[in-house]
């Protein structure tokens, strides 16, 4: 009878433990099932500078932005920034922390950094800088004129121009008969508009020579990518015309881009 009753408890026991067995494997499946590096931030490092022979005012800051700039119809969107008061001469070293989860693979993304005194921009950088390219990245940022105005016109930035002609020829609308346009934005240095087809958008410099006029180039351009039956033609000489332009001119409400000395294309206030 004691026998019995002593194989019983053992019977008991090791039942018991694989249960604890099987209830710690389940645990273990569960671990397995969860996403690997879900939830951890990353970071983006590197130092922006700027090549005059200049040290900043007194409460100047320093931003770096990483945008979103995959619609070319649209604004940038700001992912993550990072904003820094510097108190000697660049470089300034950065470290940008974002959401890994938050980047799409299809979209375009790019750093942008501006320094800026109160509310006058100083610097900004012109080229696209590729966020998850070589690291620490480095980011060139160029002094940024005053808004320019011509003493009888209409500002050059933030004001929409409408195309009138196009190496010395009158145009006709795009698409639907739209006028193609163009904008310069001051805030952030981008330019955007209708090329005859699609929106198209991209970023501008007023810094440099200029044989005429004053300084102005283009950087590469982005577009929607929308089929027109009509438009296409002018949209590419359009597109063209912008990546030759070395300087603009004011001349009471006509604003005339230039290659060189030769003006490719007048635009009038929209």
């Amino acid at each position: 009878m004691g026998e019995r009753l002593h194989r019983s408890g053992l019977f008991v026991l090791l039942f018991a433990l694989v249960g604890l067995t099987a209830c710690g494997g389940g645990q273990d499946s569960s671990s397995d099932d969860a996403v690997p590096g879900e939830g951890v931030m990353a970071f983006i490092e590197g130092n922006v500078f700027y090549r005059e022979r200049m040290m900043l005012p007194p409460g100047a800051e320093v931003e770096v932005q990483l945008q979103d700039i995959s619609r070319a119809d649209a604004p940038a969107t700001v992912l993550a920034s990072v904003l820094l008061t510097p108190d000697a001469g660049p470089p300034y070293d950065f470290a940008i922390e974002y959401d890994p989860a938050g980047i799409d693979s299809r979209m375009r993304y790019a750093l942008r950094a501006t320094i800026s005194a109160g509310d006058q921009m100083m610097f900004s950088s012109t080229d696209y800088i590729d966020p998850f390219g070589d690291s620490p990245v480095e980011i060139l940022v160029r002094r940024v004129a005053e808004p320019v105005q011509s003493s009888d016109g209409p500002a050059l930035q933030d004001q929409p121009w409408a195309l009138q002609t196009l190496g010395g020829k009158p145009t006709a609308g795009g698409a639907g008969g739209q006028p193609l346009d163009i904008e310069l934005l001051a805030e952030d240095m981008r330019v955007g508009g209708f090329s005859g087809c699609n929106r198209y958008s991209g970023s501008y410099s007023l810094t440099g020579d200029a044989e005429q006029g004053s300084a102005l180039t283009f950087g590469p351009m982005a577009g929607t990518m929308m089929a027109c039956a009509e438009g296409g033609e002018l949209e590419r000489a359009y597109l063209q015309m912008l990546e030759q332009v070395s300087a603009y001119r004011l001349q009471g409400d006509t604003l005339s881009l230039l290659a060189g000395a030769e003006v490719v294309a007048t635009f009038r206030p929209r």
